[in-house]
């Protein structure tokens, strides 16, 4: 398949392929290369595609456990995930999402800080998830756009994230063991949060215009083999 990796989806990260994107008729050229049930897919899928919500992950050493929440990501309709690798760096492949790399936006960050800072300047309210709290996830609002972070296996979030984290919740637990596996924390926690995000009305969660139509060329794009051959056919 193509776009392998992370690396490979770079090019739709740019204002670059934003101008590429809103070239006029360009988007629905390509369509006509997919399959209808491809292109009905994309739109369906689209629909539920939020914002609102998106998950911050510090230092996690264990790549199936990125994966795995890549693809709960995507399976509850978050379009970005958010990435600080200091330590450890990943290729986020195809294969260890189940596919999901593909549909999802992985961003990276050099530093706890300059994560949470560029979080916190879009609107988001960080959460931190600690047994060590009286509240729960059932309690979190989401009125406001959330950021949940979770930390790397072995010792959880840092010092620095826990504190400025705006809330810290904790996920019910009637066992001996004290936390949940990262991945499990992270899809026990966005299955909470997406099915109160979806009781309130559509245009306080779903994407905007704009952003709905810069994700569809990508999608779009991602599905088709040559995009960049088929395109210079329409230019001409």
């Amino acid at each position: 398949m193509p776009y392998a990796n992370d690396d490979d989806f770079k090019f739709f990260k740019t204002d670059a392929f934003k101008k590429y994107a809103e070239e006029e008729g360009l988007v629905d050229y390509l369509k006509t290369f997919l399959t209808e049930k491809k292109v009905e897919g994309i739109e369906k899928v689209l629909s539920q595609r939020t914002n609102h919500f998106t998950v911050l992950l510090e230092e996690v050493f264990k790549l199936q456990n990125v994966g795995a929440i890549i693809r709960t990501c995507d399976c509850f309709g978050l379009q970005n995930l958010h990435l600080i690798e200091t330590d450890t760096k990943f290729k986020v492949s195809l294969k260890t999402t189940m596919g999901s790399a593909k549909w999802v936006d992985v961003n990276t960050y050099d530093s706890t800080k300059g994560a949470i800072e560029t979080l916190k300047s879009k609107g988001y309210k960080l959460v931190a998830t600690t047994p060590h709290t009286d509240m729960s996830i059932d309690d979190l609002p989401v009125d406001e756009p959330i950021a949940l972070m979770f930390g790397n296996e072995k010792d959880g979030i840092s010092d620095e994230a826990f504190e400025m984290a705006d809330y810290k919740v904790k996920i019910p637990m009637h066992g001996f063991a004290e936390s949940f596996n990262i991945s499990v924390s992270a899809a026990l926690s966005l299955h909470t949060l997406s099915t109160k995000l979806r009781k309130l009305p559509e245009s306080e969660w779903k994407l905007s215009e704009e952003e709905r139509k810069l994700i569809e060329a990508a999608w779009v794009c991602k599905s088709l083999d040559r995009h960049e051959t088929i395109a210079k056919t329409f230019k001409k």
